[in-house]
């Protein structure tokens, strides 16, 4: 990229934040910070606030610490939709990056421009702050087991070298910008690694800051993986449908065939009376399996030909 192509890049910071009246403020001048760092490199740079339904000041504190926009939910839909509406503000004001930035003020603001640098030299279109080398606190085995858990899940599923599938913070390109898809309120970061993957963004790593929140509390708790983990499955389902599929109607086929050729085998013995002892279930497993699989298969062929509109 050329230096003139990059001096006309509009760079953008999406904070989603519920009831963050606390702590939005600081959040907000600090970034408001690197305004005069990224015009120095020829960046536009602006900070666009979602208001996810908060009961508190959030909205207020931002406007006054200098949010250039307040993106404001009548109620609290979830920090996945939170982040959806941070992107489809920023697509729609011509963003040729976007930051997704936590409010809590876990990670740090200067992490912020080696994550911009990162995606223009390197040529990126998905960029993930990686947690663990520089997490300043001891975070609570729950967490730490479900992000194991979700990053073990992502890596099989996309092949990317995956070490933290879930950070606070992240940096999208505009040829990704323009074409994301994210369909579930909550689990945002698994939904853009899969959506992202299976759209062919480049991807990378970038080690990143992270230290204990100091006000307000986690939206993760022991029923969070309640609530992802069924819109993990359909995102699976709509991303990668034969990594569903194709097990299950495998299971229910090779039951039903292995069942069959149980019975037969008893029949040839002379243990059982007729050849087949239990008709219905060993056609309803076989059956039941072979259309899980041609399901699976038109499932696949729907999501291939809409990666390539």
């Amino acid at each position: 990229m050329t230096e003139d192509e990059q001096s006309c890049l509009k760079v953008i910071v999406v904070v989603p934040a519920f009831n963050e009246g606390e702590i939005i403020g600081e959040t907000i001048a600090s970034l408001r910070q690197l305004s005069e760092e990224f015009a120095e490199e020829g960046y536009r740079f602006a900070v666009y606030v979602v208001d996810d339904g908060s009961t508190d000041n959030t909205r207020e504190q931002a406007e006054a610490a200098g949010a250039d926009r307040v993106v404001r939910h009548r109620h609290n839909m979830g920090l996945g939709a939170a982040v959806r509406s941070g992107l489809q503000a920023a697509r729609k004001d011509k963003a040729d990056i976007v930051i997704k930035f936590d409010a809590d003020f876990q990670h740090d603001p200067k992490d912020i421009p080696v994550l911009v640098r990162t995606l223009v030299e390197d040529e990126l279109d998905v960029v993930y702050g990686a947690r663990f080398d520089r997490i300043e606190y001891r975070m609570p085995p729950v967490r730490r087991l479900g992000n194991l858990v979700f990053t073990t899940l992502m890596r099989w599923l996309t092949g990317w070298p995956l070490r933290d599938s879930q950070p606070g913070i992240f940096a999208i390109s505009r040829n990704y910008l323009e074409v994301f898809y994210l369909p579930g309120d909550y689990n945002y970061t698994q939904q853009i690694l899969m959506d992202s993957y299976r759209k062919g963004m480049r991807f990378a790593h970038v080690p990143v800051t992270f230290r204990q929140r100091s006000t307000g509390r986690s939206f993760v708790s022991l029923r969070y993986p309640f609530k992802v983990l069924p819109q993990i499955f359909m995102v699976l389902v709509a991303v990668r449908p034969m990594k569903v599929f194709a097990p299950i109607g495998m299971t229910f086929l090779l039951t039903g065939a292995g069942l069959l050729f149980w019975e037969l085998g008893q029949w040839f013995m002379g243990d059982y009376p007729k050849p087949v002892q239990h008709v219905n279930l060993v056609m309803g497993l076989i059956l039941f399996g072979i259309q899980t699989l041609f399901f699976g298969v038109l499932a696949h062929l729907i999501v291939e030909f809409k990666g390539k509109e």
